[in-house]
């Protein structure tokens, strides 16, 4: 990424390249963006959030389930269903006085079992998450029913639900023109930038694994996890493709098998 990045500054400023390295730069990138979830073993999400031990998740909301509606009007008790008429229904109940903390904590216990955890924004808004394997599932088919106060009464009501935008969308980059390209090059820094916390964070990640290894594990064990690490934080720190290649190849070997066990140690 970081000689797409300076190709894109050359062309800019009128040193063009090859005819096409740009778009084939860019190609390149959304090829590897778009293996994320397979490459990484499930735990990378699309924000670059390091999630193992738990899978990969996607965030989202219900359009109309704002913290606003749920803190006003009279008591309501909330159905909810992933799946199908057939599944069991997951209710909470919704009073007045309740707290946004209150309400989140219902919310939470009652999904939980259909796979859905619900926390509290930056925004103080509800943010409901699945696991991105089970996301096309509940995007389709999560219903709702209340008692004619939200939601109409006695039957279940299909919601609308809103995914969290991913943090890099190589699909949006464009080099058609002159504002096209100075977009683009501008949301590649940004991505740099984030892909380098997301190598720092696995990092830690390896790190601390290697750490907890060391303290259960007779020496030989420490000595390989060091140099794994160490291999790891080479390969990341290299501009270019590589880098997010590093990370995917490391969540692969260790994060969905080994990562997933030491984390697990007492």
């Amino acid at each position: 990424m970081q000689a797409l990045k300076s190709e894109l500054a050359a062309k800019l400023a009128a040193r063009q390249g090859r005819e096409g390295q740009v778009e084939a730069r860019v190609r390149q990138f959304s090829n590897t963006w778009r293996q994320r979830a397979s490459a990484s073993g499930g735990t990378l999400d699309a924000q670059l959030s390091y999630t193992s031990p738990q899978a990969a998740q996607q965030n989202f909301s219900i359009r109309g389930l704002t913290m606003a509606s749920l803190q006003e009007g009279p008591q309501e008790v909330l159905a909810f269903s992933v799946g199908g008429a057939n599944q069991a229904l997951r209710s909470v109940n919704i009073e007045p006085g309740l707290s946004e903390n209150e309400i989140v904590s219902r919310f939470d216990r009652a999904l939980m079992p259909s796979g859905i955890g619900v926390k509290l924004g930056e925004n103080g808004e509800l943010v409901f998450s699945t696991s991105e394997a089970a996301w096309a599932n509940v995007r389709d088919s999560l219903s709702v029913r209340g008692s004619g106060i939200r939601y109409p009464t006695g039957q279940m009501s299909r919601v609308r639900t809103d995914a969290e935008p991913p943090a890099i969308a190589p699909e949006e980059w464009h080099t058609g023109d002159t504002e096209a390209l100075r977009a683009t090059l501008q949301q590649v820094v940004q991505a740099l930038a984030q892909l380098q916390a997301a190598r720092s964070a696995v990092s830690l990640a390896l790190a601390q694994a290697t750490g907890r290894v060391a303290r259960a594990q007779p020496v030989q064990v420490k000595v390989s996890m060091d140099t794994l690490a160490e291999n790891f934080t080479e390969k990341a720190s290299q501009p270019g493709y590589e880098s997010l290649l590093a990370i995917s190849s490391a969540l692969v070997g260790i994060s969905r098998e080994r990562v997933v066990a030491l984390l697990g140690l007492d």
